[in-house]
């Protein structure tokens, strides 16, 4: 006579020790996705800043073995066509991936060949890979267009590139950093509790623009206090992928969200602070 499972209880009922390996199984896949990420966007910061070149070498004489690919160092140069091709092509790509899957119907189909839990660490985990693939294949264009001479100058850049890149880390907290990028979901699945609905809420920048996130991006590609060819393809490639993302992004927050935000972006601008608040049916520029 065959043995019966073995089963435990938690709070929403009795569970085998499968359903406990799967969960485990998840747990870690979205712990290691984030740790995937948070080094990615380690990487992000030291790679559009170059920061390998920097005075930082003194106090981390270990930062170019760690950073062998920036926006403008590591790599021979490239034809200046084959550079431009190469370097859209890896944004295109990144913006795909970023915004496909972000899209309700990926997303339900999606949830039906992988656990609905596992899903946001599935795009988590695709968006560090795609910018990973962009680290290593970026072709540099090192020409400068514009360099700050005076210590004001160049404390000013770099003051608007750790002003973006902070925006960016504070704005997850914001709103809900773990949810964000998965954790909340893997851990939810792994104790046996449905995870709370992410609230509407509108803290701190978010009473600013309604994509503070978004802003620091902005602010962190076009800052610093060098700017060269390369650097400035990505930050317009970039942003021109920021613009066309908030559109989609926005639409898919109406059909969850309804009048309410409307409402919010009827009051509140895009990204630009201050921006006089457009009327009822008026197109928004900022």
């Amino acid at each position: 006579m065959a043995a019966a499972p073995s089963m435990r209880f938690n709070g929403t009922g009795p569970t085998s020790n499968h359903q406990l390996m799967q969960r485990f199984v998840i747990l870690i896949f979205g712990l290691l996705s984030y740790c995937i990420f948070f080094l990615t966007f380690l990487y992000l910061i030291a790679f559009v800043g170059n920061l390998q070149q920097t005075a930082l070498v003194q106090w981390l004489p270990w930062l170019p073995e760690l950073v062998p690919h920036s926006i403008d160092h590591g790599r021979d140069a490239t034809i200046l066509p084959a550079a431009i091709a190469i370097n859209l092509g890896l944004i295109a790509l990144f913006g795909m991936q970023h915004s496909v899957m972000a899209r309700f119907g990926f997303k339900g189909w999606l949830k039906q060949k992988l656990p609905a839990s596992a899903e946001r660490s599935v795009y988590v985990l695709l968006a560090s890979l795609m910018l990973i693939l962009l680290f290593w294949q970026w072709r540099p264009l090192p020409q400068e267009i514009w360099s700050a001479e005076s210590t004001l100058g160049m404390g000013f850049g770099w003051g608007v590139f750790a002003t973006g890149f902070g925006m960016v880390l504070l704005a997850t907290f914001l709103i809900d950093h773990f949810d964000l990028f998965g954790l909340k979901q893997v851990w939810s699945q792994f104790i046996g509790r449905k995870p709370d609905a992410p609230a509407f809420v509108t803290p701190l920048f978010y009473r600013l623009v309604r994509h503070p996130l978004y802003l620091g991006f902005i602010l962190a590609f076009w800052g610093g206090p060098v700017m060269t060819v390369g650097g400035a393809l990505f930050a317009t490639a970039m942003t021109t992928y920021i613009l066309i993302a908030i559109r989609f992004e926005e639409r898919d927050l109406t059909r969850i969200l309804g009048s309410d935000y409307e409402r919010y972006c009827r009051d509140v601008p895009m990204l630009v602070p201050g921006l006089k608040r457009r009327q009822a049916g008026t197109p928004e520029a900022g």
